[in-house]
């Protein structure tokens, strides 16, 4: 899996005009299964997505379809993560 922090680098007005998009696209990541989950970070200073990848080049490469991404809003760290223990729920997506 590969966490993927955002962090925000322009006004949330301008966060918020491509706020829909984002959306969307995380939509779209989600119904081709790539995303796990996603969310703001707190005090709104960005998000977090976790994609089901082992690849950070292939999460690198998604994330440049990010509108947020596309319009220079925020800044992406990528770090690769392997759980050693998980619900048994969710160690079928590992």
């Amino acid at each position: 899996m590969i966490i993927v922090t955002l962090t925000y680098k322009k006004p949330l007005t301008e966060i918020d005009a491509q706020l829909n998009a984002h959306l969307a696209f995380l939509d779209a990541y989600y119904a081709q299964k790539k995303f796990l989950a996603s969310g703001r970070r707190e005090n709104r200073v960005g998000g977090v997505i976790l994609v089901l990848s082992n690849s950070i080049q292939e999460a690198e490469a998604i994330m440049k379809n990010d509108p947020f991404y596309v319009h220079d809003l925020a800044d992406y760290d990528f770090m690769r993560f392997e759980p050693s223990k998980a619900l048994d729920e969710l160690k079928a997506l590992f």
